[in-house]
């Protein structure tokens, strides 16, 4: 069972850095960096992929639209990621119709909006190291080097070829859950 710290100190090595880390909050610079492009990493892979292991439904709960040219509003789950899909509230098993939408931010908060009401949403999040899957735990190792090489020994070859394995890696998780 992986950990934010095991796959940091994974990447740490794929880039062979002689310190490790024994805490994200050690106050080295390793782990200062790691804790800086972590999160950020994680989250372009997630929206990037249909990972099942990050999959989740929600009841979208209605709000008022106001003057715009969408009929329906609602509020956007704050661990969403990527919306995957909406499902329309008269919902046809063999005749689905699809839910166009368009997230809108107003005064700062990010709202759905659509023209026919929806009642689910099917959506990316970021759930725990835990149940992240091989590929992807290699796929963001390998991504979170590419950007720990550049940032720690400015290794722009290193960084490159880390990067391309990542992106490898997530293609291949891709193919796989699609």
């Amino acid at each position: 069972m992986a950990t934010q710290l095991d796959l940091c100190k994974r990447a740490l090595a794929e880039i062979g850095t002689r310190t490790t880390i024994s805490a994200l909050n050690d106050g080295s610079p390793e782990a200062n960096y790691c804790t800086l492009l972590y999160g950020p990493l994680r989250d372009f892979l997630l929206r990037e992929g249909d990972y099942d292991f990050a999959m989740k439904d929600a009841l979208l709960a209605e709000i008022s639209t106001g003057n715009l040219p969408w009929s329906h509003g609602y509020t956007y789950p704050d661990d969403c990621l990527r919306i995957r899909q909406l499902i329309p509230g008269t919902y046809v098993a063999l005749d689905p119709l699809p839910v166009e939408w368009n997230v809108i931010n107003v005064g700062g908060v990010r709202q759905i909006y659509t023209k026919v009401a929806a009642t689910v949403i099917i959506y990316t999040f970021a759930p725990a190291e835990s149940v992240f899957d091989a590929i992807f735990q290699e796929s963001l190792v390998r991504l979170l080097s590419s950007g720990l090489a550049f940032a720690l020994e400015n290794r722009i070859e290193a960084s490159d070829k880390t990067l391309r394995e990542a992106i490898s890696f997530a293609g291949i998780a891709n193919l796989r859950d699609s």
